[in-house]
């Protein structure tokens, strides 16, 4: 399966390019970062020059899942044209995490980019989830 990762050049974004490196079934193909486009991912992390990249500042090529590790509200506005694409999206921000748009909110101090989606979305907690997911 090819996978992209928004933002791999933030903390979660790096940890899960460490992890997804070493699951059998997933290749990573593309990775995006505003801070380091243009540079070798290995350059940027030597724990990941395992992984021939270059951090780009969109997403390239086909993929068959993306994840995205951009904060809140970020994170809505990449992926939602990524969904209405068809593509599976993976967030590990908060911004699908809550259905209802006043509780988002309320929590995060801004308002859902687009709170349509937030319904049919599913919170990955595989122990609660599992069905969903």
């Amino acid at each position: 399966m090819n996978a992209g990762i928004i933002n791999v050049t933030g903390y979660a974004g790096c940890e899960l390019a460490r992890i997804l490196y070493q699951h059998p079934e997933i290749s990573i193909t593309t990775v995006t970062g505003r801070s380091a486009a243009g540079e070798k991912l290995g350059a940027v992390f030597p724990h990941l020059s395992g992984l021939d990249l270059t951090i780009t500042s969109e997403l390239q090529g086909s993929v068959d899942v993306v994840f995205s590790a951009l904060p809140h509200k970020a994170s809505a506005e990449a992926v939602i044209p990524l969904v209405n694409q068809g593509i599976k999206t993976i967030d590990i921000s908060a911004d699908f995490r809550l259905k209802n748009k006043a509780e988002y909110a309320e929590w995060y101090g801004v308002e859902h980019p687009d709170p349509s989606f937030l319904e049919d979305s599913v919170y990955g907690l595989t122990e609660i989830h599992r069905d969903e997911i």
